[in-house]
């Protein structure tokens, strides 16, 4: 008897997972942070949850040392997640949680700003809404915040090379911090769903 119960369970779990899909996402709103290239990567655990995973890279510098107006916002970001779908995995409204790591070079963009580079982890909340734009196509919305703890160093500007002190004289060297940040989750994502 145990036998079947377990046999009917996995054709069961069986057929409900092949009436899922995989999916690519790409965020048009990291695009539009100078260039982001991000990409992120989705399978359905069932019915109601699915595992999400995605990069992010920037290397890109703007502006001018000669003009000075130097500027970046370098990252390297990786992240795995999982999202909860009250209805349909890839339709309609989503929770989700996320692991988070990444490498950072960011400063110049506004005056007063200071450069700064390190490495972050962290674990995120997210939600969003997702809308079926045809049978392979989804526009999906979503705000999301992480925290963590960074490791870093300040620079006087993006290219300079002059550490940062702290008011006590220490430079701002190998510091560290706590930090709650918006995170990548905050999106507007064109997704493929195979």
């Amino acid at each position: 008897m145990k036998h079947r119960i377990a046999l009917a369970f996995c054709l069961l779990l069986s057929t409900s997972l092949s009436a899922q899909d995989f999916s690519l996402s790409t965020n048009l709103l990291d695009w539009v942070n100078l260039g982001t290239v991000n990409l992120q990567a989705g399978y359905p655990l069932g019915r109601n949850a699915s595992m999400h995973a995605g990069i992010r890279y920037n290397n890109w510098d703007f502006g001018s040392v000669e003009q000075g107006n130097p500027f970046q916002n370098r990252a390297r970001t990786a992240f795995l997640g999982v999202r909860w779908w009250p209805w349909n995995v890839y339709s309609s409204w989503w929770a989700g949680v996320r692991a988070q790591g990444e490498e950072y070079n960011r400063g110049g963009l506004f005056r007063k700003m200071k450069t700064e580079e390190g490495r972050a982890v962290g674990a995120g909340l997210a939600g969003g809404y997702s809308w079926m734009i045809s049978d392979h196509w989804n526009l999906d919305l979503g705000l999301g915040f992480w925290a963590g703890k960074a490791w870093y160093t300040q620079y006087r500007c993006p290219r300079c090379g002059r550490i940062l002190s702290f008011p006590d004289g220490q430079p701002i060297r190998d510091a560290s911090k706590w930090f709650i940040l918006p995170s990548n989750a905050t999106q507007v994502s064109l997704t493929y769903i195979f």
